[in-house]
């Protein structure tokens, strides 16, 4: 479906007036209300959305049980129909005809479809019809005046109504909106049958209508789609055989509903129901149907299904610098792209923000699933051009074949997001495979997480204090704050192994609270004025209150700010970076020191040196440890400190662990240094304080 019917097919179920069209959640509750609705019933979203739908049922009807027998029907046979007296907001009644219809995921109840239309015209018409016939047949007399009357009524009811003779199927009556819908005069059918006086399709259906009636000696309800003089169009037709004293005042009467509007609307929810309203793919709830009807095939096939998982890489940066307008734009550019690299039998849904999911049904082998992945991420990697806005990102992907007749939805597209996650952190824009040992890799990260819950809540967590010193090496001027993490079973376990868990499940900002308050508490008991520096993750950036942590760890500890030195990485620039620029001059404003951790080993650029005042630069381990052996290491060594020199900013050495090493980056021009070589990390009360006399 395009773009604009989806847009169409919103518009028609928000603003039809003419049904009430709503959904309920399972147990009955409204979950949304249309024009219509509001129309018919008197109540606007706000009084309505909550509620039980019971509310609009007469008293009588709610003691008797009517609202709950109806859902039930629904969901036992999947649809519910009747007629009967709602009550709208200011207490007045209605005849209404309802339809209920169950809304299914994997076979359970999602919810259900409401749609109701006031039909108290058209049943007002009908008794009066039948209040009529029953007059003239007792009151002979009244014959004439009557049979005015029941013209006069049937020429002004809003159903197309036929009668025919039962023997020679003339047509005796014909009414206003049955000359519309047949594009014929009354006069021109009058005393005709049907084939004598309109196409072959419309005289068709007529007849049948008929036949069947008479052949059933009663009442025919039948429901189709009709080309008529409006167009194409549903009917449901109820025909009647009025019966007299002898056949020759035996008549049938048909009295046809358009419900195309009414279904199109149906239909128009059950897509919203199964459908993403952005970009029109499919959602999570039909993706499982699709994925669970692929592996039922491949029960009596010899082909595998495959999932894909699917993320786009640099997405969150354009959403948060140019709006989410632009981002949705570029989500549904990016969706037609994929849509079209696919086959036809694949099922590409979008199942949340920059996330899709793919079915492949019908492959023999995992190597189909590789080509048509390297397809995906080759349609995404050229720019789209979205109000004169170049825009470029990547896609990284994870792939989870159907193994065996076991596979379930839930744990293919588990797997798949769990190869997902590999490709992430393999470098993004590329595709992974699920493998057995990922999944034991995905449990180890919950036990760690959970323990590390444990950790934080049980004070299992302490700072370690690396030594800073200049280039007389006579005294430490500062420390940088180390986390570690006593396992009561596991022993002493480094960041490594549990920061990027961290950072996966947002306890980051706890452990980062917990570093900064811990460390200016702990530095404001030393007897000099030594600088202390924490690590922020480029995760913290994304909380909006850490300016307000930082502060709170300050006044708490009455640390002096220009003690308090804070380390971000490349990626706080790189992610974010108005938004991210904006929260290190808060910081600054505080009276915080700001360092680059990690220099030259990401995207360095002098931008980000003339984007913001830093500090000082911290030199990466590897350009230290590789400088003996390494022109290029060293020749790095020697343009971020020249660099340095002319910003006046200072640099460290990291990971110094030689007094070679030591020498050589005096000569080089560095100011600060950290490292074995000086000492090792220790707890507050074991840290080195002084150096013993060179």
């Amino acid at each position: 479906m395009s773009e604009d019917s989806d847009v169409l097919y919103r518009l028609l179920v928000q603003r039809v007036e003419d049904y009430a069209i709503y959904m309920l959640t399972p147990d009955g509750h409204i979950a949304n209300w249309n024009a219509g609705a509001q129309r018919a019933k008197g109540y606007t979203p706000e009084e309505v959305v909550g509620k039980h739908f019971s509310c609009f049922y007469t008293e009588e009807d709610r003691q008797n049980g009517w609202p709950q027998r109806g859902l039930e029907t629904a969901r036992s046979t999947g649809r519910y129909e009747s007629e009967g007296w709602r009550q709208r907001k200011d207490g007045t009644r209605f005849w209404a005809h309802i339809i209920i219809e169950a809304l299914r995921e994997a076979g359970e109840i999602i919810g259900f479809a409401k749609i109701t239309r006031d039909i108290t015209e058209r049943r007002e018409t009908e008794q009066a019809l039948l209040q009529a016939k029953e007059l003239a047949e007792s009151n002979s007399e009244q014959l004439s005046s009557l049979s005015q009357f029941l013209n006069t009524v049937i020429a002004n009811i809003p159903s197309s109504v036929i009668v025919e003779n039962a023997v020679s199927r003339e047509i005796l009556l014909v009414n206003r909106q049955a000359e519309r819908l047949l594009g014929i005069p009354r006069d021109k059918m009058l005393g005709k049958r049907p084939q004598d006086c309109m196409g072959v399709g419309l005289s068709t259906f007529i007849n049948k209508q008929s036949d069947e009636c008479l052949r059933a000696e009663g009442v025919h309800r039948s429901e189709q789609q009709l080309l008529t003089a409006i167009g194409d169009r549903t009917l449901q037709t109820t025909s009647s055989v009025i019966r007299g004293h002898d056949p020759q005042t035996s008549y049938v009467m048909m009295i046809a509903d358009d419900v195309t509007d009414q279904q199109a609307a149906h239909a128009r929810i059950h897509h919203m129901a199964h459908h993403d309203n952005l970009t029109s793919l499919p959602n999570r709830i039909l993706f499982s149907q699709r994925l669970n009807e692929a592996l039922q095939r491949d029960s009596y096939t010899q082909s595998h299904t495959a999932t894909l998982c699917l993320d786009l890489d640099n997405f969150k940066n354009v959403n948060d610098a140019l709006g989410h307008q632009i981002g949705d734009e570029l989500l549904r550019a990016i969706a037609k792209r994929l849509r079209m690299t696919l086959r036809d039998d694949d099922t590409l849904a979008r199942i949340g923000g920059d996330e899709f999911a793919v079915v492949l049904p019908g492959l023999k082998d995992i190597s189909a699933a590789h080509q048509i992945s390297k397809r995906l991420i080759e349609s995404v990697r050229p720019p789209v051009i979205i109000d004169g806005h170049s825009l470029t990102v990547g896609l990284s992907i994870g792939i989870a074949l159907a193994g065996s007749a076991q596979s379930t939805p839930d744990q293919l597209l588990r797997r798949a997001d769990m190869a997902l996650y590999e490709a992430k952190r393999n470098g993004r824009n590329r595709y992974e495979d699920f493998r057995l040992e990922m999944d034991a890799a995905a449990r180890k990260r919950r036990v760690v997480e959970m323990d590390l819950r444990d950790a934080i809540t049980c004070n299992q967590l302490r700072l370690y204090y690396q030594p800073i010193t200049d280039a007389r090496h006579d005294a430490v001027i500062g420390y940088e704050a180390l986390m570690r993490w006593h396992h009561p079973e596991n022993g002493l376990i480094m960041p490594v192994d549990f920061i990027p868990i961290a950072e996966e499940t947002g306890l980051i900002h706890s452990l980062g609270s917990f570093a900064l308050h811990e460390a200016c508490r702990e530095a404001a008991t030393w007897k000099d004025n030594q600088t202390i520096a924490v690590n922020l993750s480029p995760v913290q950036f994304k909380n909006s209150g850490l300016v307000s942590v930082v502060e709170s760890a300050l006044e708490a500890s009455g640390l002096d700010p220009s003690r308090l030195e804070v380390e971000i990485t490349e990626s706080v620039l790189l992610d974010n970076t108005l938004g991210n620029i904006s929260t290190l001059r808060k910081l600054k404003s505080l009276g915080v020191r700001i360092a680059l951790d990690d220099f030259g080993t990401g995207y360095s650029s002098l931008s980000y040196l003339r984007s913001f005042p830093f500090d000082k630069i911290k030199i990466d381990r590897s350009f230290i440890n590789d400088m003996h052996d390494s022109r290029e290491a060293l020749a790095i060594i020697r343009a971020i400190t020249g660099m340095s020199r002319s910003l006046d900013i200072q640099t460290t050495a990291e990971g110094v662990e030689t007094d070679e090493q030591f020498r050589r980056l005096k000569e080089e021009g560095c100011t600060l240094f950290q490292g074995y070589f000086f000492g090792r990390p220790q707890p507050s009360e074991l840290r080195l304080t002084g150096f013993a006399p060179l």
